[in-house]
C-alpha cells in the first residue's frame, strides 16, 4: 500500500468523483488505487485499481474546474455500508444560509503525538456568499487578478467552532433535500486547522452535471428540490461509510 492522498465519493458502480488537483503527481491510472468500506485509513478494506482518469479539460492546476473522475477496474458491490451518493441536476443548488455537512477523511487533532491516523469525520458547514470568500482570500490573488472564485465554486464556513483538521481534498459536501443526501460540492481547498475565519472552497457538482454525464452515460442525478433544506442531523458512522472512498498513490 502506498500513500493516501485524497478522498473521493462513489457515484457509480465503477466511478469515483474527486478533485482534479489530487492527481497532479501522475496522470497514469496505474499509479492510483481506491479503498472503500473502511472507517479508518489503517483498516483493511476493498482495494480497487484505477483504469482511467478523466480530468476536466479546463483545469489548469488552480482552483477553477477542480474536478475529476476515476474509473475503477472492477465494479463496486453495494452493501449496507457502501452505496453511491446522489448528485444534483444543474438547477439544484443549496441556497445561501443552508446547513450542510462535509464528510470525509480527516484528523480531528493534530497536536497529539503520535498523530492519529485519518478516519471518517463530519463537520457542519453553512453555505455563504462567495463575496465573503473573495474578501477573505484576496491576499492570495495574483497580480492584476480580479476574480479568485468562479461560478463553478462554492463557499462554506464551519459551524459551532468545529474544524476538520487536515481534511483531505476530494471530500464530499453533502446537503439533505427531501430526506435524501445529495453531494453538492467537492472539497477543493481550505486553510489550516482552527482558522475559522477562512471558509472552505468547494467545486460545485451541479455546475458540472453535463460534464459528468458526458463521462458516465448511465449516472443518475436528483432533481427533487424541496422548499427548504432540512435541519442537519448528526451523521452516524454507518452513514459516513456510504459513498466514500480513499484515493491512494501507489
Amino acid at each position: 500500500m502506498g500513500m493516501n492522498i485524497c478522498g473521493g465519493s462513489i457515484i457509480h458502480h465503477q466511478w469515483v468523483l474527486t478533485a482534479a488537483h489530487c492527481l497532479y503527481r501522475s496522470k497514469d491510472p496505474k499509479a492510483y488505487s481506491v479503498k472503500v468500506g473502511v472507517q479508518h485509513i489503517s483498516e483493511d478494506g476493498t482495494e480497487l485499481s484505477v483504469t482511467h482518469i478523466a480530468i476536466h479539460e479546463d483545469f489548469n492546476n488552480l482552483i477553477s474546474q477542480d474536478i475529476a473522475l476515476l474509473k475503477l477496474g472492477d465494479s463496486i458491490s453495494w452493501s449496507p455500508l457502501i452505496q453511491p451518493v446522489c448528485l444534483p441536476t444543474p438547477k439544484l443548488k443549496p441556497s445561501l444560509g443552508s446547513m450542510c455537512w462535509v464528510i470525509g477523511w480527516a484528523r480531528t487533532d493534530t497536536k497529539v503525538t503520535p498523530q492519529p491516523s485519518y478516519s471518517l469525520q463530519e463537520v457542519a458547514v453553512k453555505i455563504i456568499n462567495k463575496k465573503i470568500c473573495h474578501q477573505q482570500y484576496k491576499f492570495l490573488f495574483l497580480k492584476d487578478q480580479k476574480k479568485f472564485i468562479g461560478n463553478d465554486m462554492m463557499c462554506a464556513a464551519s459551524q459551532w467552532g468545529m474544524d476538520m483538521c487536515q481534511g483531505k481534498s476530494g471530500n464530499s459536501l453533502v446537503c439533505q433535500v427531501n430526506k435524501t443526501w445529495i453531494q453538492m460540492g467537492v472539497m477543493s481547498w481550505s486553510f489550516s486547522c482552527n482558522q475559522h475565519r477562512f471558509p472552505g472552497l468547494y467545486t460545485s457538482t451541479s455546475h458540472f452535471t453535463k460534464w459528468i454525464k458526458k463521462q458516465i452515460s448511465d449516472v443518475r442525478f436528483v432533481s427533487r428540490a424541496g422548499p427548504a433544506f432540512l435541519s442537519p442531523v448528526f451523521l452516524t458512522s454507518c452513514i459516513l461509510l456510504l459513498s466514500l472512498g480513499s484515493l491512494w498513490l501507489l
